[in-house]
């Protein structure tokens, strides 16, 4: 197939969940003999051609709600030039081009993967409200990260989706040599955004540390921690470093370094740092507010309430004793098995953009 993915951010200009699934499945795709066109957009314009082709509109504008709707725009052209199969879109608004450059290419499927959740009152609130409300008619694929997200879907459109959650990469994602000497809990995600649980995380760790008085906290991820070191305890900040940014491809050292990952989050649709932490072979911790939960099995994590300190230390207690588990690590990484590009999700992509 002749396949675009389009999205509005790249990686590694900008390191979240998102910009790494474009790369990962433009590479799949590619090694499973489709000709794959990635559709993106950076402050240095280019295109290149590797297992894939990339061509990276410039960007103009630094408010990201100008550049979407500039990016959409400036992207439609290539939608209603490129011969593609099918068009996967990331965001909102290049999903509207997507569809709208379809009635050109009448064979053409058009799928896009919504990274959020569907929440119809707070999407109708959202400047791209009325984008949006053409993909749930018009898209010919909707595509959710999480069974959450699906049931959010049928229940406030009543529209079915199809799952396109974020997938892993095994031969990148691997355990470490050997962990941290002491109890390391990491969190990786954006550091800035309050409800990723970051403040939370801090006033549980001195309760960590009643029972593992050697625990440590890592933070790894974009934006400023300080405001939440600022308001943390004195013994929360001197258990805590803040990571440099790093290496693109540095961070899966970090997963499995760490004992367990921590993502106290609310209003997440997926939790591609904890589908990662997995695959290092560790254990994570996930709050029950959303999605983030669905990544927990059995012998692989714990869960915590998304607003008690108290129940994050515990879930980062029962996280600290798996780790010490050998046998956690394999248990770990076979639960992602499933969101494996190779072998679980291409696959099953593919099934979707063929309209099976």
């Amino acid at each position: 197939m002749r396949i675009a993915l389009t999205h509005a951010y790249s990686w590694p200009e900008v390191r979240r969940g998102a910009e790494r699934m474009i790369p990962e499945m433009a590479r799949a795709f590619a090694q499973r003999g489709h000709d794959v066109t990635v559709l993106t957009s950076t402050w240095t314009p280019l295109t290149e051609n590797r297992l894939y082709k990339v061509v990276r509109i410039r960007r103009r504008h630094r408010d990201d709600a100008r550049h979407e709707t500039d990016f959409a725009r400036r992207l439609f052209p290539h939608l209603v030039a490129g011969q593609f199969d099918a068009v996967h879109s990331l965001g909102p608004r290049d999903a509207r081009s997507s569809i709208l450059a379809s009635r050109v290419r009448r064979s053409r499927r058009t799928v896009y993967t919504n990274l959020g959740l569907p929440d119809r009152k707070w999407i109708s609130a959202q400047p791209w409200a009325r984008a949006h409300d053409r993909i749930v008619r018009d898209i010919n694929a909707y595509g959710c990260m999480s069974q959450y997200a699906l049931d959010m879907l049928e229940r406030d459109y009543g529209r079915t989706g199809v799952f396109t959650p974020g997938g892993v990469n095994h031969d990148e994602f691997k355990p470490a040599a050997e962990r941290e000497p002491a109890p390391t809990l990491l969190f990786s995600g954006a550091i800035g955004e309050r409800r990723k649980g970051v403040s939370l995380l801090l006033e549980a760790l001195p309760l960590v540390a009643k029972r593992e008085p050697d625990v440590r906290l890592w933070l790894s991820g974009q934006g400023n921690a300080q405001q939440w070191l600022d308001e943390a305890s004195a013994e929360a900040r001197a258990r805590t470093e803040v990571l440099s940014l790093g290496e693109e491809d540095g961070q899966a050292e970090r997963y499995g370094r760490a004992w367990a990952t921590a993502l106290p989050s609310t209003n997440d649709s997926f939790g591609m740092a904890l589908l990662e932490s997995l695959a290092c072979g560790t254990p994570i911790v996930a709050s029950t507010h959303a999605a983030p939960h669905e990544l927990v099995g059995e012998g692989t994590g714990a869960v915590c309430a998304p607003d008690s300190a108290a129940s994050v230390a515990e879930a980062c207690l029962d996280a600290i004793e798996l780790a010490r588990d050998p046998a956690t690590v394999e248990r770990c990484r076979a639960s992602t098995l499933p969101y494996d590009w190779d072998t679980g999700l291409a696959p099953a992509f593919e099934r979707i953009y063929a309209g099976d």
